[in-house]
């Protein structure tokens, strides 16, 4: 063998070992990122299934629209179709401590945002619509807590509460200062009465201690609020409370973090208005897991069934649970049956009634303000089950909201787990029901109705019911305000409608509702508005 067969046979063998070098490094590559590109193909595979004409009819699809860039804690629909976001100073000390209070309008059309001069701290306030569409928003943040490693006595010093009260005005899009509260309150219910007059309820008082059991009501002619010492009833913080067809509140028993830890102050049952009188709700299976658990009214209201969702321990508890419970409020000894399970055991369950009469419930995690948990389902009332929805993008549990859009979309905001990386994406869940075909148009409707009346509206098809859906009002899983009303049809002919008004105005308070027609095939219309009252 000469010289120059050596040096070829040289180069062919370092070839060789280097070919085989990087084969060898290939693989192990290859072998590291197969789950990677086993998840990411997985990923996309269920990208392509969620956005699939045949997959969203079935079970709808989730968006993220816009990022506000804001730590919202409340939402609420004001009768202009703009949202209101109130954050305050959003569960920051930095934010409270430099006085740096925000809101922001946000008009889904345009998809833009507006900032709103705030005038106080509304963070963890309560807040409800009055009659004439203007938000009533009342408490607030005066201190925040203290915990004992920072406490120079070592002992933990709760939020403290404020007695600020203010009405927000869609035609100005303005705060308007009120009388204050006869007592400060941080997580309070507001809820509107029949007659127009808001109680206020519970809450940590101006020394962070539990409000023990004071009300008091505002009038919206004086912009004052009195108090009402007859109605004395002691509640945990944020207590989810519905009004009733007798003019009744209703306690579920869902709550909030803080108050009393007596049975008595956590019982379920309804309360009487003028007497004080509170009749015992039994039956609620677990009835230790109450605490951010939902509460809603289900379509329609005239069916008086709640259903009551999720929840979890005490405080900051690890344990959640999947139970669903619902009583029939129009029995005279109504009691809790145990409903079907929720998919997965959650706190933070958010619940939206939709204009075809069902309800999605989404949202929500596995621990306290930890493990989120991105599913959805969709509760049918006529068959007491749930079928899956499509999952969101974005997980949500504490300082979240969920409204009902009147386009028949809900839109979601907020999410503030425990190591306080705030959630500011906005996310928009489209029903099945808008990708069913042509929907209903309303041609035309009165803008404005009187309970007891009857009204004819101009539809483009023929239509099977007819909702007035009250705009939500939605922080820390409570919404006093979420209904969906019945309005019998007496007669249909040429595309007119003639429909009853219902004159219970337990049932049906004055406000400004979204009124839905639906076509026969759990369709619904765009909403128009409606001024009931």
């Amino acid at each position: 063998m000469n010289a120059e067969s050596i040096m070829v046979t040289g180069k062919v063998g370092g070839n060789r070992s280097r070919i085989l070098k990087f084969c060898a490094l290939m693989t192990v590559l290859v072998a590291g990122c197969a789950p990677l590109y086993s998840g990411w193909i997985a990923s996309r595979y269920e990208e392509w299934r969620h956005n699939r004409l045949s997959y969203t009819r079935d079970h709808g699809h989730w968006d993220v629209v816009a990022d506000s860039h804001s730590r919202t804690v409340h939402a609420a629909l004001l009768r202009t179709g703009k949202i209101i976001l109130m954050a305050g100073s959003g569960n920051s000390q930095d934010n409270f401590d430099a006085k740096q209070f925000e809101t922001l309008l946000w008009d889904p059309t345009e998809n833009s945002f507006t900032k709103i001069y705030t005038p106080w701290d509304v963070f963890c306030a309560g807040h409800s619509f009055l009659p004439n569409g203007n938000l009533l928003i009342a408490g607030g943040t005066k201190k925040y807590l203290i915990l004992p490693e920072k406490s120079p006595d070592k002992k933990r010093r709760e939020f403290q509460g404020l007695q600020d009260s203010y009405i927000f005005n869609p035609d100005t899009n303005s705060y308007e200062k009120t009388g204050s509260m006869e007592h400060a309150r941080w997580y309070p219910t507001l809820i509107t009465l029949a007659n127009g007059t808001v109680a206020a309820t519970s809450g940590l008082n101006e020394n962070g201690d539990i409000d023990p059991g004071n009300t008091e009501f505002f009038n919206q002619d004086t912009r004052t609020w009195t108090d009402q010492p007859v109605l004395h009833k002691e509640f945990p913080t944020y207590p989810s409370l519905l009004l009733t067809a007798d003019g009744r509140l209703f306690f579920s028993g869902a709550n909030q973090a803080f108050g009393p830890k007596s049975s008595e102050a956590r019982q379920s049952g309804l309360w009487n208005m003028t007497t004080n009188a509170f009749q015992p709700v039994t039956g609620l299976p677990e009835p230790q897991m109450n605490e951010t658990a939902g509460t809603v009214l289900l379509a329609p209201a005239q069916d008086q069934k709640v259903m009551f969702l999720g929840g979890g321990g005490l405080n900051d508890s690890p344990v959640s649970t999947n139970r669903t419970a619902i009583v029939d409020l129009n029995d005279q000894q109504p009691v809790w049956k145990r409903g079907p399970d929720l998919e997965q055991a959650k706190r933070y369950p958010g619940a939206v009634v939709l204009p075809d009469d069902t309800l999605l419930v989404s949202g929500g995690s596995a621990r306290y303000r930890d493990g989120n948990i991105r599913t959805a389902e969709i509760y049918h009332p006529t068959t007491n089950t749930f079928t899956p929805a499509a999952p969101p993008h974005v997980g949500r549990d504490y300082h979240s909201s969920y409204l009902l859009l009147p386009d028949g979309r809900v839109a979601v905001f907020g999410s503030d787990p425990v190591y306080n990386s705030f959630d500011t994406r906005v996310e928009v869940y489209s029903p099945a029901y808008l990708y069913r075909g042509e929907r209903p148009v309303i041609r035309s409707a009165p803008q404005a109705v009187v309970s007891g009346s009857i009204v004819t509206l101009s539809v483009s098809q023929s239509i099977s019911k007819v909702r007035l859906i009250r705009p939500g009002a939605y922080t820390h899983v409570t919404d006093t305000e979420q209904r969906s009303v019945a309005l019998p049809i007496i007669r249909q002919t040429d595309g007119m409608v003639e429909v009853s008004v219902p004159q219970n105005p337990n049932l049906l308070p004055p406000d400004w509702y979204m009124l839905f027609v639906d076509n026969g095939a759990d369709v619904p219309s765009v909403a128009s508005w409606v001024h009931v009252t």
